[in-house]
């Protein structure tokens, strides 16, 4: 979880057309193949909390928020309660399923790795609770139930293994550097696992887990199997999105580089993406099944409620840029992981919920094309993306190092501009032929016919 992991890690370019833009996604993404780009909603996902006490009622909260995919626990325990008797899914699952299968809402099913019920330790066998047969006997009888209850769902094996029971257990250093037993057990885990779910169906999609970038190479050098199809990470951060938690020569990520000297998210993604194509022979998807920020008075990694508001859509921003399968925001609800939910225990809503619902009413039905400001500096100054949907184009844009900017439009055209809690403004006129919009830290949402001479103009005048 966040807190864990925060303590335990202390261009310009402007594409003047088509082809040049896709050449500049090449070099973004490095060696690894161009990625296919869907509608920016497709990859909207948020972590709920339904088994830790978050009322059912609150379900259509995720129609408003045009919510796409949702995570939740599956503890083994509760499905196999004793050995070999699989149980029926949860009465509260399979409420949530129903809604879920009648809103197209796929289900990121969490699988813990542990059944210390069924399969109690012993003085000979301390490992018998994360048993690699018994637990792929596990994930693909939910993979069975899931596939009967008619939703989309992918498994996840685990959640942050180096933060659970299994590597006290087993034993090894944290960041998975050898000798690292709990690094091999989980691999034996997943690979188990992913043999028999693919046997019943191969088309089943299944992720490996863990927080810190650096734990995935490990796994990898351990032989995570071939068939896996992606890694969960969970890239927490104190500082701001744009810059992962680890710089390039961060002692306990050696020998591994896991980021670029700027320590970009961007950077942090494509590595690990190139990594497992290295490694497993084609490209593993990512998916970032928790990222967020606790509200506080910024001590500790907290931030203020006002900062959250300007966080949340950056990071959905940047993982669409990066190509990343699915983003959960980190979490529905406050529950009993303190103040990080869209709402509080009491149902009060918080101001990032309305951003989170800003965020997708405005790019869900859009295309992420290009980073257009912010390249070369991709954790520093004016950073701005650009989507296009059927009904026209939208430059998402704000100001990583919060300091104030102007930018002028384009003149002749009609623009508008919505903050990021959903207001809808017109541009501020500086005279009789010009107007400008404020950029600051938080995003805002510029909405007009984009050129790539008007988008060129703009930017040039925003970084002056």
């Amino acid at each position: 979880m966040y807190l864990k992991a925060i303590l335990g890690s202390r261009c310009f370019a402007v594409f003047l057309t088509l082809a040049s833009a896709a050449d500049m996604c090449s070099a973004q993404d490095g060696h690894s193949p161009r990625l296919d780009r869907k509608k920016f909603g497709e990859m909207v996902g948020l972590g709920v909390k339904f088994s830790q006490g978050q009322p059912l009622t609150e379900l259509p909260m995720l129609l408003d928020l045009r919510v796409r995919w949702v995570r939740e626990n599956l503890w083994w325990r509760d499905i196999e309660p004793e050995p070999g008797r699989i149980a029926p899914l949860p009465a509260y699952l399979k409420k949530q399923l129903d809604f879920y299968r009648e809103h197209d809402i796929g289900f990121i099913a969490l699988l813990s790795l542990e059944n210390d019920r069924a399969y109690p330790a012993t003085m000979d066998d301390p490992g018998r609770p994360y048993d690699p047969e018994h637990f792929a006997r596990f994930a693909v009888s939910v993979a069975r139930m899931l596939k009967a209850e008619g939703v989309r769902f992918v498994l996840e094996l685990g959640n942050e293994p180096h933060n659970s029971s299994i590597r006290k257990v087993m034993g090894g250093e944290w960041n998975g550097k050898g000798p690292a037993p709990w690094v091999k057990h989980y691999v034996q885990m997943v690979s188990a696992a992913v043999t028999l779910v693919k046997a019943y169906d191969p088309a089943i999609r299944i992720l490996s887990n863990d927080d810190m970038w650096v734990v995935h190479y490990w796994f990898l050098e351990a032989g995570l199997p071939t068939a896996l199809d992606g890694f969960a990470v969970h890239p927490y951060t104190q500082g701001i999105p744009e810059q992962a938690a680890v710089e390039q020569d961060t002692e306990w990520t050696k020998p591994f580089q896991v980021v670029d000297a700027d320590r970009s998210f961007g950077s942090a993604v494509r590595r690990l993406r190139e990594r497992g194509l290295t490694r497993l022979g084609k490209v593993p998807s990512i998916w970032v099944t928790e990222w967020g920020w606790p509200v506080g008075d910024g001590s500790r990694g907290t931030v203020a409620e006002d900062e959250l508001v300007a966080y949340l859509p950056r990071a959905y921003i940047l993982a669409a840029a990066a190509g990343v399968e699915v983003l959960c925001w980190f979490s529905s609800q406050d529950s009993v992981d303190g103040p990080m939910g869209l709402t509080r225990n009491d149902l009060g809503r918080r101001k990032s919920y309305q951003a989170f619902r800003t965020l997708t009413a405005q790019l869900a039905d859009s295309v992420f094309q290009r980073q257009v400001a912010g390249f070369r500096d991709k954790t520093l100054g004016l950073q701005a993306f650009l989507f296009a949907s059927s009904s026209g184009s939208t430059l998402a844009v704000w100001s990583a190092d919060k300091k104030k900017r102007r930018m002028t439009l384009p003149t002749g055209a009609l623009f508008s501009a919505t903050d990021a809690i959903g207001v809808t403004f017109i541009p501020s006129t500086d005279n009789s032929t010009t107007t400008s919009v404020l950029i600051d830290a938080t995003p805002i949402f510029v909405h007009g016919p984009w050129t790539d001479d008007t988008i060129a103009a703009a930017i040039r005048s925003a970084e002056r």
